[in-house]
């Protein structure tokens, strides 16, 4: 059982307090990176939010996101989310998407190692993946 009282016993916890402004939840951060996007693909973006992992796999969390997209997003958008009506398969949906496309050819002339990037830096990245 959660008990609050050991809260306020925990070390440091009146700092926690601050941090309440600054902390957004999955429906925020969700509407925040589509706004980061073309505003030609947001429609297109808001349509089609893919829930994956295993929090993807938690009880009703699709039809919450849903919601709380629907409440917060701007009005002409159409909210979907969408995932799979497997909980394993959405668990291990991204593992399964890298090694999918881990094995394409195309993606290996991509990779790079270590030693590569530090030589180079960050602008190596776009070299390689333009």
């Amino acid at each position: 059982m959660f008990n609050p009282s050991l809260l306020q016993m925990m070390p440091h916890m009146e700092k926690l307090d601050n941090l309440g402004h600054s902390l957004r939840g999955l429906p925020q951060m969700v509407i925040e990176s589509i706004n980061k996007c073309d505003v030609d693909i947001r429609r297109e973006l808001f349509s089609s939010i893919l829930l994956a992992g295993g929090t993807a796999s938690m009880q009703q969390m699709k039809e919450r996101l849903e919601k709380d997209l629907m409440e917060e997003a701007p009005q002409a958008a159409r909210v979907k989310v969408l995932a799979s009506g497997n909980a394993i398969e959405r668990r291990f949906s991204v593992w399964i998407g890298g090694s999918i496309l881990a094995s394409l050819g195309s993606f290996q002339q991509m990779w790079f190692s270590k030693a590569e990037y530090e030589e180079h830096g960050a602008s190596y990245i776009q070299r390689k993946c333009p």
